[in-house]
């Protein structure tokens, strides 16, 4: 029997729709780009980008009375997530949570007074020391998008950003559930960002790769890091935490409250549904779902996202419409998701669809979707 709706408000929810899916709920979405795969699945209702996101006011009154969730970037719109959260059940961090989780202040005084790693934050430019690496960041950015090096005291400083101390090493992304009681660490993926044979920006989400094993004391580590921020700011339900893995330590360099970009990759790894979890920490009276996200991986799954490398109409033909014509179960790993409409006018630098892989080891799902991208390449801009 399925279950009640449940809307999804967001930059793009798919994902979270799918999620959702798999969890026997009935996805309403919302969001900016109404992609073929997620219009086959669910009823959805696209904004258009001058209008989001203070337009999903207007448009959620002709939603269903049902729950709501929220993906990115709406953790930096907490007056907006309250004002929505009056009218409907929210299953996820409200506006107060979500000021104190996305202050990069908070984030480093929870963290330096439980003696973690934390790179060093400035809300002033003049404060920033002449020598070393510092990023300029967006107080309101998401998926990497307007990270720059900060290039000294001839730049000017400016109001809506801040300044963090630059962590050499690899990206990973760690995915925590928390309740009232505990919150524990449900696995942890490799980003990729800005990666060339993807045409992503410098910074720029592009993808996950997972799970990754972890050494008993980098174990220790994360746990410890879930359990202060979810603690110190009041985080519940699904939320994620950016790291930079320098000599095997995490330095943690962002705070993402809500279902995020890389938790798909865990939920195909180990058959669960993070949405379905979300909903029993928010609603009590749901049944406990029957898959942990602790159970053993069924090996790795990547994805990543292809932008476009130049100004691109999207094709009514490609490798992608095997997916389209034959769906499968939302339980099966698709080849391609977010998939555009054929005619779309796709601007470059702009995402244009997901590809997904399989393997044994991280190594094989990299190199898979590697060679997956340049086909893709092939098709779409002849090289």
């Amino acid at each position: 029997m399925m279950e009640p709706y449940l809307l999804i408000l967001g930059a793009s929810t798919r994902a979270a729709a799918f999620s959702a899916l798999r969890a026997n709920l009935r996805p309403w979405c919302l969001d900016l780009f109404g992609d073929m795969d997620l219009r086959a699945r669910c009823p959805i209702m696209t904004i258009a980008p001058r209008e989001y996101p203070a337009g999903l006011v207007r448009l959620i009154s002709q939603a269903p009375a049902a729950p709501w969730i929220y993906t990115g970037a709406m953790e930096n719109r907490p007056r907006l997530v309250g004002q929505l959260a009056r009218s409907r059940p929210l299953w996820g961090n409200d506006a107060a949570v979500l000021a104190s989780a996305r202050s990069a202040i908070t984030v480093r005084n929870l963290l330096s007074a439980a003696d973690l790693p934390c790179p060093a934050i400035s809300l002033d430019g003049a404060d920033v020391p002449q020598h070393g690496g510092w990023l300029v960041k967006p107080r309101q950015g998401a998926g990497g998008k307007g990270i720059r090096y900060w290039k000294g005291p001839a730049q000017r400083s400016e109001r809506r950003v801040f300044y963090q101390e630059y962590i050499a090493g690899e990206a990973y992304a760690a995915i925590y559930l928390s309740d009232e009681v505990s919150t524990r660490l449900v696995g942890l993926t490799r980003q990729l960002v800005g990666e060339d044979w993807l045409h992503a920006a410098a910074f720029h989400y592009c993808g996950s790769i997972g799970p990754v094993a972890l050494a008993p004391s980098q174990g220790e580590i994360f746990e410890r890091l879930g359990t202060v921020l979810a603690r110190g700011c009041g985080l519940r339900g699904l939320f994620g935490i950016d790291c930079v893995l320098r000599d095997g330590v995490p330095w943690p360099v962002e705070v993402n409250p809500r279902y995020t970009a890389s938790i798909e990759v865990l939920e195909y790894a180990t058959r669960f549904s993070a949405v379905g979890w979300q909903r029993y920490v928010f609603e009590r009276t749901a049944p406990e779902p029957r898959t942990a996200p602790t159970e053993s991986p069924l090996g790795s799954i990547g994805k990543a996202i292809l932008f476009a490398k130049a100004p691109l109409i999207f094709p009514a033909e490609g490798p992608w419409l095997g997916t389209l014509q034959s769906p499968g179960s939302v339980h099966d790993l698709p080849a391609f998701a977010d998939i555009p409409p054929a005619g779309q006018r796709i601007a470059a630098g702009r995402p244009i669809l997901t590809l997904f892989a399989r393997g044994d080891f991280p190594e094989a799902c990299l190199g898979s979707l590697q060679r997956t991208a340049a086909d893709l390449d092939q098709w779409l801009f002849g090289g």
